[in-house]
Parts: C-alpha cells; sequence; structure tokens
C-alpha cells in the first residue's frame, strides 16, 4: 500500500532535518517537504540540501509564507491523492523515526481493520526527547480528562485523537472526513481531525510498541508531580483562542467543548505567569479570547 510522507517545515534545524530525512527515506514509498519558512537564509539552505538529493521521490513545496500547519499538510495531502497514494503520513520537521515504524502502523492498521474496526488513524507512541517520557494517551470521559501511559505489552490502544507527526491516515478516510482546518492555522490542528473523525464513526489508534521521538514545546516545568510543556507566546495565542473557537462553535463532542472552555483561565494564568513577558502575554492571550468569541481565524492577531 503506497505511503506518501508530508513534511511540514519551518525555519527548520538543517541538521534535524536531516535526521528525520535518514530515518524517513527507506520507509515510504514519496516525501512531500512542505515548507512555510520565512526566513530566506535557511530556506535557500534548504532548498540546497534537498536538490543535492537528486530524487524523482521527493517533491518540495515553497509555500513563500507561514500559511500554518494545516495549509501545509493539505498541501502535501493533496499532492500524495494526486499520485495515487493510498496512506498519507504526517510529519513535523524534528521528529525521527524508529526503524520499520511505518510497516509496524501499518500491520497495526490492517489488524484493526480486518475485524471491522474503522480507522481514523494509526500513531506511535511519543519519547518527548526534553522530558524523557511517553506522551500520555487522551481520552475524554464526561466533563473529566483520562491520561494513561501506553502500555507496551498492547498491540494498540484507542485515543481521541493522536499528535500529527507520526500518524498514518488513509486517503479514504481523509476524503469523508475532510481534510485539516486550516482556519486553526496551528494549534488544536490534530486534535480537531481526530475529533472530527469520532463524530464519523472512526477511531484513533496508538501503537505503544512504536516509539517515535520527537519534541513537544520549547522547554516544560515542573508543576507538582507533572512535566508542562512551555510555547512561545505566539504559540500560546493559538492555544488559547483555537480553545475559545472550538468551544464555542464546532460540531465537536459536547463534554468535549465544555472541558476545553473550562481550561481557558488556567491556560491564561499559566502561560503568562511563565512567559519572559508576562503583561505583554496577558495582554495577547486576552486578545486570544476575544478573537475566538469573534471568529477571528486565520494567523488572527499576527497577520
Amino acid at each position: 500500500m503506497s505511503v506518501v510522507a508530508t513534511v511540514v517545515l519551518f525555519n527548520p534545524n538543517l541538521a534535524l532535518l536531516k535526521r528525520l530525512y535518514k530515518s524517513l527515506y527507506n520507509q515510504v514509498d514519496s516525501i512531500v517537504f512542505s515548507d512555510n519558512s520565512e526566513d530566506r537564509s535557511i530556506k535557500k539552505d534548504v532548498k540546497n540540501w534537498i536538490n543535492q538529493l537528486i530524487s524523482s521521490d521527493i517533491i518540495y513545496l515553497d509555500l513563500h509564507k507561514n500559511h500554518g500547519i494545516a495549509y501545509a499538510q493539505n498541501k502535501g495531502i493533496e499532492v500524495a491523492k494526486a499520485s495515487g497514494a493510498k496512506f498519507v503520513l504526517l510529519l513535523d520537521q524534528d521528529s525521527a523515526l524508529p526503524d520499520n515504524m511505518v510497516s509496524d502502523l501499518m500491520t497495526v492498521y490492517i489488524s484493526l481493520i480486518t475485524v471491522g474496526h474503522k480507522v481514523a488513524t494509526v500513531g506511535p507512541a511519543f519519547l518527548d526527547e526534553k522530558t524523557s517520557e511517553l506522551a500520555k494517551v487522551i481520552r475524554h470521559r464526561k466533563l473529566r480528562v483520562h491520561k494513561s501511559i501506553p502500555n507496551q505489552s498492547n498491540n494498540f490502544e484507542v485515543a481521541d485523537y493522536v499528535i500529527s507527526s507520526g500518524s498514518l491516515i488513509p486517503i479514504e478516510v481523509l476524503d469523508e472526513v475532510g481534510d485539516m482546518d486550516e482556519q486553526l492555522f496551528i494549534d488544536w490542528v490534530d486534535i480537531e481531525w481526530g475529533m472530527r473523525a469520532k463524530r464519523y464513526g472512526y477511531v484513533s489508534y496508538i501503537a505503544p510498541r512504536v516509539i517515535m521521538r520527537h519534541s513537544i514545546g520549547d522547554e516544560y516545568v515542573k508543576f507538582g508531580h507533572k512535566n508542562i510543556n512551555l510555547h512561545t507566546d505566539f504559540r500560546n495565542y493559538f492555544i488559547v483562542r483555537n480553545s475559545i473557537y472550538l468551544s464555542l462553535y464546532s460540531k465537536l463532542p459536547l463534554n468535549f467543548r465544555i472541558i476545553q472552555l473550562g481550561k481557558v483561565p488556567l491556560y491564561i494564568l499559566f502561560y503568562s505567569y511563565h512567559s519572559k513577558k508576562r503583561l505583554y502575554s496577558f495582554g495577547l492571550l486576552t486578545k486570544a479570547v476575544i478573537d475566538g468569541i469573534l471568529k477571528n481565524m486565520g494567523k488572527g492577531h499576527f497577520k
């Protein structure tokens, strides 16, 4: 079954990008680099490196400016569909695949559909390179969020959604459920799509025995017994705005929307407190709430 990988780029670290490519190139049929980069020097270095690869199985899409992760993913999905591929593998620029990851995910996928499951996507377990912790499996149950560490004795585990990087998605599911929501721009894209697929009767799965290294956030802080990832003020704006927008206007499950709406004040206080520019951050996140209510989507405040 043919698989096209689409790798979203934004001013990438070339060493990490080369690491990703080395772990990926012999696992898929072709690779699409969908480039949102705005730094001309970095983009030039990336283009020169890709040109040196000299392979008809590599496609470079220069998107000219930062249109957001959803737009870049959709451009790669568009190429995958046009090529007749059966699956798309979404990837971030700083991920690193273990050996045989794609074939292992495919094995899990086939085992699930063989017994009649409707599979939205199958993704690996994530090892956060900063904390050395496995990302947890997320399930929303009534008005609580249940989080559990992937059990590596299991062949698969059900999740409400999976992190986009490393997710193997059948093209036929994208045809029915739709592509990524571009108006979200950057955050909540994978969450919204996974929850939307759930509305169509599809289920997202994690393969606990397949572990992919990935970096989540820019840094982290300890809060009680938890390690909480921190992002830039830029990213935090979209986390808050999109949370407001999806809570108020989406067709996602009501319990999910209520939970997210209740988290917004915590996001604002926590992210502002840990920002290097606290007053600026508080004002920006307050603006994010207003933009979410007014449906000022896309790049929003940063247009």
